[in-house]
């Protein structure tokens, strides 16, 4: 009871409009909002973020039938996942259920994992990556050039999307490089034939850049915090007014 989701926009570059969500997890205690980098490491020592994780994907999956029962067009949602939800012997058959049982069409849902998923069993990962594909969901490499991918491990990864990491973002202004380094990112993903998404996107002048090198979605603060379902579809209501 004390969980609660979240949903950032991710806007289309080329619309201007909400292409897709991300649901991010909170926790409200003692009316106390606890940041996720304090009590998500405390649910992976635990084990509970098993459950937590599917919770997460069964209520993320309502809220999108709600938006759309609403008459809002379907959105792509996105949803985190960690490596010990990986290590769960059911983890493929757990999802394949609660997406089977939302009936919401697997193409509008994505799953993001990051570049540490591959620390402890990459050949494991890896075969259940596929198996999520095989689900015909998405899949999101999150906080991309944080970490130390190579390119050979990457390419064996059946990706759709690059986030960019919002240290990059940051960066993006620190003379050429920063712009470089992201315009890099962006031509690396158009060889895999994947989109871009530019995480912690916060000013007018980063927006404007990574349009104008073509990226495809911008997620951040310029454009909107995390919201509740509530504050998202009043969000989608302005935006399409």
């Amino acid at each position: 009871e004390e969980f609660s989701l979240e949903f950032q926009p991710q806007i289309s570059c080329e619309t201007g409009k909400t292409a897709g969500i991300e649901a991010l997890l909170r926790w409200t205690t003692d009316n106390r909002r606890v940041p996720p980098d304090r009590f998500i490491p405390i649910l992976e020592q635990t084990g509970l973020i098993y459950d937590v994780g599917l919770w997460v994907l069964e209520q993320t999956l309502k809220e999108h039938t709600v938006l759309v029962s609403k008459g809002f067009a379907p959105l792509r949602v996105s949803v985190n996942l960690s490596v010990v939800q990986f290590e769960g012997e059911d983890f493929i058959s757990d999802f394949a259920k609660i997406i089977e049982e939302s009936r919401v069409d697997p193409k509008y849902i994505e799953m993001e994992i990051t570049e540490s998923l591959f620390s402890k069993d990459p050949e494991d990962v890896l075969k259940k990556i596929f198996e999520l594909k095989g689900l015909g969901v998405g899949i999101a490499i999150d906080d991309f050039g944080r970490g130390y991918s190579t390119l050979s491990r990457l390419k064996l990864v059946p990706f759709d999307r690059l986030k960019i990491d919002k240290e990059i973002i940051d960066y993006i202004y620190s003379g050429d490089e920063g712009s470089q380094l992201t315009e890099n990112i962006i031509s690396l993903a158009r060889i895999y034939k994947a989109s871009v998404t530019a995480e912690g996107v916060e000013t007018k002048e980063q927006a404007d850049l990574l349009k104008s090198i073509s990226c495809d979605e911008i997620q951040g603060y310029y454009y909107s915090k995390p919201l509740s379902l509530e504050a998202l579809e009043e969000f989608l209501k302005k935006e399409s007014g």
